[in-house]
């Protein structure tokens, strides 16, 4: 930076205090918001002020030959970047550079008065691309802790307790009460994809929780608001899981989507599905993409994932042996004999229409067509699991004999 005179700078130092306090007040007068804020916030910015006005005027005395702007900020804590936003901040540069470019020039010889508006411009551009910097790095580090906090709210639903779980939710910022749902992807973000994705994440729902683990990138979602196609859907379910699918729709890799849970304190067991799901991906080729997990769930039972089991019985299984033995033996039938009508209606006695009512009843009330070669999977093992577990309820137990 170019120096001025001795005469102009002993002047700007004699002048210095007039600068700071008539910057103070136009700061006052111009900012309505600054007058809002904490007494503790405002002290902090004069401070500031203060030091950018002496900074200046060091700057341009003839034994400174380098002046670091953004050393006017170490005066003021981190914190008060989240009370002051950085338009807020650069606005309050440029009221003070205002000023001393007005007042300035008068005070030094005619001689100077050009150079010193010069100066006062450039120190402060400098200043504000100093400001600029500074929120930029807090910026990065409170991204990287709240990153933090998501992967250890993520890592509580796999191993901790749900009370455990909504407390480690609550401090990543999670604040919805209502139903959750989990996304596992195979894929690779960066700092930057990832801050994205949580961006386009809040769109669609209220909560979300973004974690990277690797080559794997785990979201839980909740609170969503019902797309334009579901106005009328009075089902918070039914509007995550549509939320869920426009998330998984953004992600690049294979994409699985766990069950809707009741709450953040539940997410778990929706997380832990979508991460079997993946595991047991390689069983079925022709999956789609994005899949849901319980339409792996012969892969996962396979695969010998618990949930799979606890799923498969309360999905299939228990609600097709509610419809009537008359149902589940004819289901059970027609998949053992190949998913022939008339071999299963001669076994059963009955007509192959009987056999084709019942099956669209099946298929009507619980969701799984048993002429669907996936589905008849679905439903022969879900009969297998229901058989194995009455048989187990019924042993008797052997304890302390």
């Amino acid at each position: 930076m170019d120096q001025l005179s001795a005469p102009s700078v002993r002047a700007l130092r004699q002048a210095q205090n007039t600068l700071i306090e008539h910057s103070l007040d136009r700061i006052s007068a111009a900012h309505p918001w600054y007058r809002t804020l904490p007494a503790a916030s405002r002290d902090q910015i004069q401070t500031v002020a203060r030091l950018g006005v002496t900074m200046f005027v060091d700057s341009v005395g003839e034994r400174i030959t380098s002046t670091d702007p953004s050393e006017i900020f170490n005066v003021a804590p981190v914190a008060l970047t989240g009370t002051v936003t950085l338009e807020q901040t650069l606005e309050l540069v440029r009221t003070v550079v205002d000023v001393v470019e007005e007042e300035a020039p008068d005070v030094v010889p005619a001689a100077d008065h050009d150079a010193v508006r010069v100066l006062v411009l450039t120190f402060g551009r400098d200043v504000g691309f100093a400001a600029a910097k500074v929120y930029a790095r807090v910026a990065e580090a409170r991204g990287a802790w709240d990153a933090r906090l998501e992967s250890v709210a993520v890592d509580a639903m796999l191993h901790d307790s749900a009370e455990d779980v909504a407390t480690r939710a609550g401090a990543a910022g999670w604040r919805g009460t209502g139903p959750v749902i989990a996304i596992v992807a195979r894929t690779v973000l960066d700092a930057l994809a990832t801050s994205r994705l949580r961006h386009e994440c809040r769109e669609f729902v209220q909560d979300c929780l973004v974690s990277v683990h690797g080559d794997s990138v785990i979201v839980v979602l909740g609170g969503a608001s019902a797309p334009p196609e579901q106005v009328s859907e009075p089902s918070g379910d039914a509007a995550l899981a549509a939320a869920a699918r426009r998330v998984a729709g953004v992600l690049d890799g294979v994409v699985v989507i766990g069950p809707v849970v009741a709450g953040v304190a539940q997410a778990g067991r929706s997380l832990r599905s979508a991460l079997a799901g993946l595991r047991a991906l390689a069983g079925w080729a022709e999956a789609p993409n994005p899949v849901h997990a319980d339409d792996l769930l012969p892969e996962r039972l396979l695969a010998g994932d618990p949930l799979a089991a606890e799923q498969i019985r309360a999905l299939v299984a228990e609600p097709l042996r509610n419809m009537g033995a008359l149902y589940e033996e004819t289901v059970a039938t027609y998949l053992a004999l190949g998913r022939s009508l008339e071999m299963t209606a001669r076994t059963l006695f009955v007509h192959a229409n009987t056999v084709r009512y019942r099956l669209g009843r099946v298929s009507k009330q619980i969701g799984w067509d048993a002429t669907d070669a996936r589905d008849g999977l679905v439903l022969h093992l879900a009969i297998i699991v229901g058989r194995l577990a009455a048989d187990r309820d019924e042993q008797p137990s052997t304890m302390g004999q």
